[in-house]
C-alpha cells in the first residue's frame, strides 16, 4: 500500500457508501460507471461518488483523479483513503518548476512521480496475473495531469540492495547511481545524492525519509542503516532492503547524450550546457530540452491502464487553471530562451514541451469513461432522470449525459459558538441520522462532551455501522473534503470544520519548497546599477548594466549572433589603471549570486590570489568552528539531565485540539523537540 493510503489507521466510512446508494439520485449515478458522464452535486459527496462507481464496477479498478492544486489533492486523497475500503490511493505531484524554466525538479517529487508510474505498472502486471484484488486511484492537480512525460520513466530499472546480500561491486554500483542521475558529493545532505567512502556507501534516496548508509565487506553487505543527515550519525534500527529509484526523470542514456552532442553546433549559445549533457553530467534545468533529448514525450494518460476511468473534479477550476498555466508556460518560454538564446529561435519544438488542454488530455484518453465532478447544477437532470426511469440502458446523445445528485451543504456557523450544536440538536429531534468527523480523537471526544450536555445522543464509533438509527449522532476519527445534507435519507454529514466554525487548513508533512537553486541565482531584470554580486571563480564585482555584444562563432565560415551579457566591474589589477571589466553571459547565470553581507565589501581584483586567498581563510575559520563544536558537543554527550516520559494520551488529545494546521518545518521541529527532552542528555537547541 501506498504512503497515502496509511494516513489513516482504519477504513471506516464504508457503511456511509451504503446509506448512499438507497439515495435514487445517487443510485441513478451508479449506473453510468462504464460510460461519460457529468455529475452536478456538493463537494462532500465527490469522494463517495467515486469509490461507490468503482465498486459499482467488476473486478479491481484503476482512476485518475484530477483536480485544481495541491491543496485540493490533499483534500481528497484523505478523503477517498476513508471511504475507498480496497482502494490503493497515491499521488501524482506537479514539478515545482515549469517544463521549459531552466531549473530542475527536486528530486523528492520526481521520486514520488516515478513510484506513482512504476505503482500502476505493477498494479497492471497483477491484474492480469489474477493476483491483484484491490483498486488503485491516482490523485493529481491539473498541473501534474497536464505536463507531457517521456515515454519511458517505468522501464529504467531501479537497484535493489538487501542486507547481507552478496555478488556487489560498490564501484560497479557508484557507476549505476550516476546513471540514475544521482550527484556524487563529499557528505550526503539532499535527497539524490550519494558518497562512497572506503567500503561505505552513503545514498539518499528522493522517498526516503531518511539516507542509508550500506557498509560492504568485499562484495558482501554487512548491514544497511539510516543515518541523520544534521549529525551523520547512524540510526539503531537496520534495515533489510531498499530500493534507489530514479532521481532525474531525464536520464542520460546513450542515446540523449549522443542527441546533445548534436545540438552543441546546431546551437552555440547552448554549447556548455550541451556539452555537460553530452558527457553524461547532470545539470540543473537540463529538463527544459527534453523535448529535443528524448524520442517522444506522452500525456499522463499514456501510463493508465486501457480501462482506467478519468474524473475531473471542479471542472470550471479545473479549466481556467489550466488555460493559465498554457498562457504562462508560453510566456515564460518565449523570454526564457529568447534571452538565452539571444534572439535564435529556441532550440526544442515548441508545441511538444508545453501543458496539454484539458480537451487535448480527454483525446488521448481515447474510449476511457471521462466524468466530471462539479458543484453547479446542470439544469438537465430532471430530463436524465426522467429518461433513466424509461429505460436504465438507454444511451443519450453527447452533451445530454448529466445527472445531479440531490444534496444540500451544511450551513456554516462561524461567529455562533453553539451553532453547531444547536443544529445537530435539532436535527436529531427530527428523527435525522447525524455522522460528525473529525481527524482528531481530541476533537471527537469534545464533540461527544458538548452534544451529551445538549441532551443529545451521541455515540463514538471506530468506523460507521452498515444501518444507521434515527436520531443518533455518529461520531467518527475520519476524513471527508466538507459535510452535506440527504433529505430523502434524513441523513447528515458534519465535517470538522463546520462543527468548530473554522478550516483546519492545508497539512501535509512534506516539504513543498521550489528548486534549491532558484534563491541563489541572479536575476538580470531585477538588478540595479551598483548592486553587488559574487562570481564564483572572479569574487565580489559590482553590476554595471545589461549590454548586447556581438561574437563570432570562428572557422572558415564564421557566424555572428548578438548576444546578452551582465557586465560587471572589479577592482584594479594594478594600482592607479581602472577597473577590469567581466561580460557574463546570460545562459552562465548559475555562476552568479547575490552578495548577501550586512555592507558594502571590498571589489575583488581579477586573476588575483585575493579571492582565492579570502575562500581559504573561510575554510579555515569553519575547521577551527568545527573542532570548538566537537569539543563543546563531545563534553555536553558525556554529562547528565533530566529525561521526561513520552507523551500520554492527555499531551496527544491537547495537541489534537490545536486549531491550526502546523507548517512541516514546525512538525519536524516539535518531533525532535519531544526526541531530545526524552533523552538523559542535555538539550542544546534554539527555535
Amino acid at each position: 500500500m501506498s504512503e497515502a493510503t496509511r494516513t489513516l489507521d482504519k477504513v471506516i466510512l464504508e457503511g456511509l457508501i451504503r446509506a448512499l446508494q438507497r439515495a435514487r439520485t445517487f443510485d441513478n449515478a451508479l449506473r453510468w460507471t462504464k460510460r461519460s458522464a457529468d455529475f452536478s452535486l456538493v463537494e462532500g459527496l465527490r469522494a463517495p461518488l467515486l469509490a461507490a462507481l468503482l465498486d459499482a464496477r467488476t473486478g479491481p479498478q484503476a482512476l485518475l483523479a484530477i483536480v485544481a492544486t495541491g491543496r485540493d489533492s490533499e483534500s481528497l486523497r484523505g478523503a477517498l483513503a476513508s471511504v475507498a475500503p480496497h482502494a490503493e490511493v497515491i499521488e501524482f505531484p506537479a514539478w515545482e518548476t515549469l517544463p521549459h524554466e531552466r531549473l530542475s525538479p527536486s528530486a523528492e517529487t520526481v521520486g514520488k512521480r516515478i513510484r506513482a508510474l512504476r505503482d500502476l505498472k505493477r498494479w497492471q502486471q497483477d491484474v492480469d496475473a489474477g493476483t491483484q484484488e484491490n483498486d488503485i486511484i491516482v490523485v493529481a492537480s491539473v498541473r501534474a495531469a497536464l505536463q507531457p512525460l517521456a515515454d519511458d520513466l517505468t522501464s529504467h530499472e531501479s537497484i535493489v540492495l538487501t542486507a547481507e546480500g552478496r555478488g556487489y561491486n560498490l564501484a560497479s554500483l557508484a557507476t549505476q547511481l550516476v546513471d540514475l542521475a544521482y550527484a556524487r558529493v563529499d557528505m550526503v545532505t539532499r535527497r539524490g545524492e550519494f558518497a562512497v567512502r572506503g567500503g561505505i556507501l552513503d545514498v539518499f534516496a528522493p522517498t526516503a525519509e531518511h539516507p542509508w548508509r550500506v557498509e560492504f565487506f568485499g562484495d558482501e553487505i554487512e548491514q544497511i542503516r539510516e543515518f541523520s543527515v544534521a549529525d551523520q550519525r547512524s540510526l539503531p534500527d537496520p534495515v533489510l532492503k531498499i530500493e534507489l529509484l530514479a532521481s532525474r526523470e531525464l536520464l542520460l542514456t546513450p542515446h540523449v547524450r549522443q542527441r546533445a552532442r548534436e545540438m552543441q553546433h546546431e546551437f552555440p549559445s547552448l554549447a556548455q550546457l550541451l556539452a555537460k549533457v553530452a558527457e553524461g553530467i547532470p545539470v540543473d534545468g537540463m529538463e527544459s530540452l527534453a523535448p529535443a533529448l528524448v524520442d517522444r514525450l506522452v500525456p499522463l494518460t499514456h501510463y493508465l491502464p486501457a480501462d482506467a476511468a478519468i474524473a475531473v473534479l471542479a471542472p470550471e477550476r479545473v479549466a481556467s487553471r489550466a488555460v493559465s498555466l498554457v498562457e504562462t508556460n508560453r510566456e515564460f518560454l518565449s523570454a526564457a530562451w529568447n534571452a538565452a538564446t539571444a534572439g535564435a529561435e529556441a532550440p526544442i519544438d515548441l508545441e511538444s514541451g508545453e501543458f496539454l488542454s484539458v480537451n487535448g488530455l480527454r483525446e488521448a484518453a481515447g474510449s476511457r469513461s471521462w466524468w466530471t465532478l462539479s458543484s453547479f447544477d446542470s439544469g438537465l437532470a430532471g430530463a436524465v432522470e426522467a429518461t433513466l426511469e424509461q429505460s436504465a440502458t438507454s444511451e443519450l446523445r453527447d452533451g445530454d449525459h448529466y445527472i445531479r445528485i440531490d444534496a444540500d451543504t451544511v450551513p456554516t456557523f462561524q461567529g455562533q459558538a453553539d451553532g453547531a450544536i444547536d443544529y445537530v440538536g435539532d436535527k436529531l429531534k427530527e428523527g435525522w441520522t447525524v455522522a460528525i468527523v473529525a481527524k482528531g480523537h481530541g476533537q471527537i471526544e469534545r464533540a461527544a462532551e458538548a452534544l451529551g450536555e445538549n441532551g443529545s445522543a451521541a455515540r463514538v464509533v471506530e468506523e460507521l455501522p452498515n444501518e444507521l438509527e434515527s436520531g443518533v449522532a455518529y461520531l467518527v476519527k475520519a476524513a471527508v473534503e466538507s459535510g452535506f445534507e440527504l433529505p430523502e435519507l434524513k441523513l447528515v454529514v458534519v465535517s470538522e470544520s463546520e462543527f468548530y466554525g473554522r478550516a483546519v487548513g492545508y497539512d501535509s508533512r512534506q516539504v513543498k519548497k521550489l528548486a534549491s537553486r532558484r534563491k541563489n541565482v541572479v536575476d538580470p531584470l531585477q538588478l540595479k546599477a551598483g548592486d553587488f554580486v559574487v562570481h564564483e571563480t572572479h569574487g565580489i564585482g559590482k553590476f554595471v548594466e545589461l549590454v548586447q555584444r556581438v561574437v563570432s562563432t570562428g572557422g572558415r565560415n564564421p557566424v555572428k549572433n548578438s548576444r546578452e551579457y551582465l557586465l560587471i566591474a572589479y577592482a584594479p589589477s594594478k594600482r592607479g589603471y581602472p577597473g577590469d571589466k567581466l561580460y557574463v553571459p546570460t545562459d552562465q547565470l548559475d555562476l552568479l549570486t547575490r552578495y548577501v553581507g550586512g555592507e558594502a565589501p571590498s571589489l575583488s581584483k581579477m586573476g588575483g590570489s585575493d579571492w582565492s586567498a579570502a575562500k581559504g581563510k573561510a575554510r579555515r575559520a569553519v575547521r577551527d568552528i568545527a573542532v570548538e563544536l566537537v569539543k563543546l558537543y563531545s563534553a555536553r554527550m558525556a554529562s547528565k539531565g533530566h529525561a521526561f516520559p513520552p507523551d500520554t494520551p492527555w499531551q496527544q488529545e491537547l495537541e489534537d485540539a490545536f486549531p491550526f494546521a502546523e507548517t512541516p518545518d514546525q512538525l519536524t521541529t516539535i518531533d525532535e523537540v519531544k526526541a531530545d527532552m526524552e533523552r538523559p542528555i542535555p538539550m542544546d537547541r534554539l527555535i
